[in-house]
């Protein structure tokens, strides 16, 4: 496998092949597979599998819709009975698949490119579980560890079910996956029609073209000026027409002190005209897997409303990916409140936000990129991902909340005791809604 491997990327000019090699039969190679590899707390910190996973897992390609060959992919060929027959079919994915992307840095433009050049270093400034060294060579060491951790999954379940995985996982596939965006659309249109702004998060690139066709004669959709088609992860807006005036939108993307924070689809950021005759500011961003990005970004939203739209109304929708205690590895609730309440702002959760208002409830399974972080069903409530992450926010001098709620049923009803997503809602973090009312200027 590993010689193949690298015969492979030899041909694609990849750099650094030698240490890679050396880090492999030194680091790697005599790994036991679950103790020494699919739990090993290192490899899920510096994104070695989850990274290249969410890049090749699932690709929008023209249209078509490409998978990976993989246990956790909606991957349905007749290879994956055979890991022999599996190893061909993945090789060729990755490294003689071409796909049409769209281009990170020219809005509006496509890139041919083979799946394996979609892979992006991964940054030791972001991801500081990774060294400078592994950074350089990170490629390389995320494709090998993500071809061990698909052939280890592949070789498990045939050991263990060879005749029922498949058909189970298609059955899951279906339930979760199919039509997952329409069913998104259905709810925001029929069950919150009098919204007059939507705030979405982690969007596919071909939401954007759904949500014009379902929603786009009530609402304008908003997307970022760099779309993001390699992670998939986009941040957009939906402005009411009756509320905004058409053609009077214009991209904020330039952000004092954001840049590092903020990757290609995490902020969608745009000034427009109400018919109320004030300019309006709308924000909404993804933040990274533990909220370190959330306040600078917001502080720099902050700075260029401050220097450049200073009559602008403000209101931003982030999944900030808060959580109950705050670190240095980890922003917490409550300091993140504190932090935005000193410049002005304030947000749906009021004054005191309670951790214990948490707006997502769900836990990883075994079939995942990270099964140190995997969870049995009977400890999901326990264990799992049970946080306050998602916040409407707004300067204190401009609104005032009036109403807030939470809703994971698609049905403006909260379940406290329920983990989601589920069949009926698809979504792993709550909708968070909210009515404001202007304060006299």
């Amino acid at each position: 496998m590993v010689a193949e491997v690298k015969a492979e990327m030899e041909s694609f000019g990849l750099e650094g092949l030698d240490e890679w090699e050396n880090r492999w039969k030194t680091e790697y190679k005599h790994r036991l597979a679950i103790s020494g590899f699919l739990k090993d707390k290192a490899i899920g910190s510096k994104r070695l599998i989850s990274m290249p996973d969410r890049v090749t897992n699932t690709i929008n390609s023209e249209g078509s819709v490409l998978m990976r060959p993989s246990v956790i992919s909606m991957f349905d060929g007749d290879c994956m009975g055979s890991l022999d027959e599996w190893w061909v079919t993945w090789k060729d994915y990755m490294f003689h698949r071409q796909v049409k992307i769209i281009d990170r840095n020219k809005p509006g433009v496509s890139n041919e490119l083979f799946v394996i050049e979609m892979l992006q270093k991964i940054a030791h400034s972001k991801y500081p579980a990774i060294t400078e060294e592994e950074e350089a060579i990170s490629i390389p060491l995320q494709v090998i560890v993500l071809a061990v951790f698909d052939a280890i999954l592949i070789h498990i379940l045939n050991s263990l079910a060879p005749t029922t995985w498949q058909p189970i996982k298609r059955s899951l596939c279906q339930a979760f996956n199919q039509n997952k965006s329409l069913q998104v659309l259905s709810i925001l249109k029929n069950t919150y029609s009098d919204v007059d702004v939507f705030f979405i998060q982690e969007a596919a690139a071909g939401f954007v073209d759904a949500a014009k066709q379902v929603m786009g004669r009530k609402y304008m959709v908003m997307r970022p000026y760099l779309l993001d088609g390699f992670r998939n992860q986009n941040s957009i807006i939906l402005a009411s027409r009756e509320f905004f005036v058409e053609g009077s939108t214009e991209h904020v993307i330039r952000l004092a002190g954001g840049g590092k924070w903020i990757a290609p689809g995490d902020l969608c950021a745009m000034t427009m005209k109400g018919v109320d005759g004030f300019r309006y500011l709308l924000a909404s961003f993804h933040g990274d897997t533990n909220g370190l990005a959330s306040l600078p970004v917001l502080k720099a939203l902050h700075e260029a409303i401050t220097t450049s739209y200073p009559d602008h109304v403000f209101i931003c929708g982030i999944d900030a990916n808060t959580h109950k205690q705050h670190g240095s590895n980890c922003q917490g609730v409550n300091h993140f409140h504190d932090a935005f309440a000193e410049m002005g702002m304030d947000s749906c959760w009021g004054e005191t936000p309670s951790v214990k208002t948490w707006t997502t409830r769900n836990a990883r399974t075994y079939l995942q990129p990270q099964l140190q972080k995997a969870v049995g069903i009977a400890d999901a409530a326990r264990k799992g991902d049970v946080n306050l992450k998602d916040w409407l926010i707004f300067y204190e001098n401009q609104f005032v909340c009036a109403e807030q709620a939470r809703d994971n049923t698609g049905a403006r009803n909260f379940d406290e005791e329920m983990v989601f997503p589920t069949l009926q809602f698809p979504s792993d973090h709550a909708i968070v809604s909210a009515l404001l009312t202007r304060k006299p200027s």
